[in-house]
């Protein structure tokens, strides 16, 4: 299926990291003035009503991401607390029976999964009479551990639109040894047991994810549905900009022929460094949950799914959403942000998105308020 590359790259290896590194900020800083001449009339921005700012670090974050999907350097996992202190938690797998079918992997198998806690762990009343919200971070299954320095502003939305307790995994990653599929949903599955045997109810848990946790929360819900009675469905589902069709971003170019590519920052050598990590070698295992296009599944929990209207994930996040609606049974609400790019959950204080980040935010929280 088109070029499918290798996961790891000899410029993960000193020294050649480092000059890579030389070579992508020479090269940032020369064309840095160039494009802030270059975005002062609006007409030239990719989207005219972009402000300066936004036109500008929107450009900044398509290199970046660039650069780093290039480099594949990926960060270490570690269960060290760290700057988290008391808030970070382990999850031990489940003694019960709860990983089967698709999660009963040879090479793959359930471990002690990391998580990070906004704004502080829960109280007993906290479980007793409140929400939480179990948020699976984005980062394409190569980049980020949902602590406070890459998933802090994300968290600091959720707890100030949506629900006052936040939960971060730190799953695996396909950047990692040992982190293809099905790792992530293991330690989603661990994630969520950990949740109800604290004493939360199913239906005071609300599933939610961003970008490639979106995903995570997709193959949550439809492992759940698939196996009823295993474990209780959440109350609701918050999808940020999916990463829906991860196997096909295993072929090289796919971001950049998409119709948003000019208006969006994410770069297939990114995309692709992900997939191609995530995605095992064999993907008849995998059945459904990495099928694509992704099929439809019907599921107890509804789902409110946002997009940006101008991103590379745009098209496939309307495609699904409207498939699963079609779905006997299902409840799907769909939010498109207009001439936004990808996951402002994520990156919208970077971007100078912070208003639009707000208000997709504030659309969540008002849809899981009107499920009562």
């Amino acid at each position: 299926m088109g070029s499918r590359l290798r996961n790891g790259s000899f410029l993960a290896r000193q020294p050649y990291t480092t000059i890579w590194i030389l070579f992508a900020l020479l090269s940032t800083a020369i064309k840095f003035p160039l494009w802030m001449l270059y975005y002062i009339p609006r007409r030239l921005r990719p989207i005219p009503s972009w402000t300066y700012r936004q036109a500008l670090m929107t450009q900044l974050q398509k290199i970046i991401v660039y650069h780093i999907g290039v480099i594949r350097l990926s960060p270490s996992l570690s269960l060290i607390p760290g700057a988290e202190g008391d808030r970070f938690v382990q999850m031990k797998p489940s003694k019960e029976a709860i990983y089967v079918g698709v999660l009963e992997d040879p090479e793959v198998t359930p471990v002690v999964v990391g998580g990070t806690w906004y704004a502080a762990p829960p109280i007993q009343k906290d479980i007793e009479t409140r929400k939480v919200i179990l948020h699976f971070h984005g980062g394409a299954y190569a980049i980020n551990q949902g602590r406070e320095r890459d998933a802090g502003y994300a968290a600091k939305l959720l707890l100030h639109h949506v629900g006052p307790r936040v939960l971060m995994p730190q799953y695996r990653l396909g950047s990692r040894a040992g982190g293809q599929f099905p790792a992530a949903l293991q330690d989603a599955v661990t994630s969520y047991k950990y949740l109800l045997d604290s004493g939360f109810a199913a239906s005071s848990i609300v599933v939610s994810g961003d970008s490639a946790g979106g995903n995570i929360a997709i193959t949550l819900l439809r492992y759940i549905s698939e196996h009823k009675g295993l474990l209780p469905s959440p109350s609701a589902g918050l999808l940020w900009s999916p990463w829906v069709d991860v196997y096909r971003c295993l072929e090289d170019g796919v971001a950049e022929r998409n119709r948003n590519y000019k208006t969006d920052y994410l770069t297939s050598a990114f995309t692709v460094w992900g997939a191609v990590g995530f995605v095992p070698d064999s993907t008849k295992i995998a059945g459904e949950y990495l099928s694509s296009p992704p099929k439809p599944f019907t599921t107890d929990t509804p789902l409110w799914i946002s997009t940006g209207g101008v991103e590379v994930l745009r098209d496939e996040n309307v495609e699904f959403a409207s498939g699963m609606d079609k779905m006997k049974g299902n409840k799907v609400d769909l939010h498109e942000e207009p001439f936004v790019p990808h996951d402002l959950l994520l990156t919208g204080n970077f971007l100078g998105f912070e208003k639009e980040a707000e208000n997709t935010a504030k659309k969540a929280g008002e849809y899981l308020n009107s499920l009562g």
